[in-house]
């Protein structure tokens, strides 16, 4: 039995090929995916930054509740006795149902920023 020869030109080839082939199968399972895709952000300013987003976020939600709440109150104001009183007990209820809902979640909005990335190996 013969063995078969390989010039230097043909081993060249096979190997180049070789390579396109694995570059090529590299590049095509690669997605472009978000910077949050495993809890880490490529920002420099970190949880500072989180803390900002969170805290102008929760503002925004604190001044649209204000603003239901007065406008609900007016509401109330223009009922008749007995139900004006019962409206005012609800939305006050209600109103401080809805503050401290934003209050804890705002917490845990910060409390997020700096567990970014924290993960447990093992």
């Amino acid at each position: 039995m013969k063995r078969a020869r390989f010039s230097r030109a043909g081993a060249s080839t096979v190997f180049l090929a070789l390579a396109a082939l694995a570059g090529a199968l590299t590049f095509t399972a690669c997605t472009m995916v978000g910077e949050r895709l495993n809890g880490v952000q490529l920002r420099a300013d970190g949880p500072t930054s989180c803390v900002k987003d969170c805290n102008d976020f929760y503002k925004a939600e604190f001044d649209r509740e204000q603003i239901l709440h007065l406008a609900n109150v007016d509401a109330c104001q223009a009922l008749e006795q007995p139900e004006k009183a019962a409206c005012l007990d609800a939305e006050d209820s209600r109103h401080v149902a809805a503050m401290t809902a934003l209050a804890d979640a705002k917490v845990e909005c910060q409390n997020d920023c700096h567990r970014q990335g924290g993960g447990t190996a093992g």
